[in-house]
This record gives structure tokens, C-alpha cells and sequence, in this order.
């Protein structure tokens, strides 16, 4: 399993800010990984982003969990959103497309998308997910 974490590089691009592996190995005792922590709810604006605004409808401080199907080759554009996102792949694949390429996920696969400009592609066999999302104050105006 991997975890994977968004932010926005010196050059203003969306990109992998971190990947850390969650090794396999047998387990004997209780055991967990902090994914993402938080020290404040709501959770700091996002970045201004260069893709179009999607709003997803959670305001501020408000949360939302959804177990969500997609079809084969079904696409979303480049986008950015008002929330920090929190997505496990259950099953099949998705590809995550940042400022710095294209990012393939398999099951078990988590990734924090902190609003930056992002978009996504299911695999040929379509994907399933879980998706918290947590909503965030829009970015200042520049």
C-alpha cells in the first residue's frame, strides 16, 4: 500500500509532495499509519490553481465520505476544489494526472489531494474508491 500527498512545488505546479510505502510484511499485532494528520479544522485554503474551479458542494469545516464507482476510461478534466480530499482505491485503477505527470493507483493505494489542479482517469476496468472530502475556505484573492 501506498501513501501518497499533494501539494504545489516552487514553481506553482501540482505534484507529489510525498510517497511513503506501507510495507506488506505479516502482521502479529495491532498496527496503523498516520496518512494525513490535521491541526485545525477547517483546514488552511488551498493554493489559487490554474485548472477550473469544481465545486463539490462541502462548505467549510463540513465533511463528507462517499464509496464511489467509476466506469472504464472515465475521465474527469483538470480541476481544483475547495477541500482536501482523502481517496483510497478499493479496486481496479485510477491514474491521478498532476502539474508533474501522471500518477497510476491499484487497490489499497491511499492519496491526499490538498485542492491543487488535478485530474483523474479510471483504468480499463473502471475503479472503486472511498473519497472523504473536507471542506476548506477558498484561496485569497492575489
Amino acid at each position: 500500500m501506498r501513501i501518497l500527498t499533494t501539494g504545489v512545488d516552487p514553481a506553482g505546479r501540482s505534484y507529489l509532495s510525498e510517497v511513503r510505502e506501507v510495507g506488506p510484511e505479516a502482521v502479529t499485532e495491532f498496527r496503523s499509519a498516520v496518512a494525513f494528520p490535521t491541526t485545525a479544522l477547517p483546514l488552511a485554503p488551498r493554493p489559487p490553481g490554474d485548472g477550473s474551479l469544481m465545486d463539490l458542494g462541502v462548505p467549510p469545516a463540513h465533511c463528507r465520505w462517499s464509496v464511489v464507482t467509476f466506469p472504464p476510461h472515465w475521465t474527469a478534466p483538470m480541476h481544483h476544489t475547495d477541500t482536501v480530499d482523502f481517496d483510497t482505491v478499493l479496486a481496479g485503477s485510477m491514474v491521478l494526472v498532476l502539474g508533474d505527470g501522471e500518477h497510476e493507483l491499484g487497490p489499497g493505494d491511499l492519496v491526499v489531494v490538498a485542492g491543487v489542479d488535478h485530474a483523474w482517469r479510471a483504468g480499463s476496468a473502471g475503479a472503486t474508491m472511498t473519497i472523504v472530502v473536507q471542506g476548506t475556505e477558498p484561496p485569497a484573492e492575489a
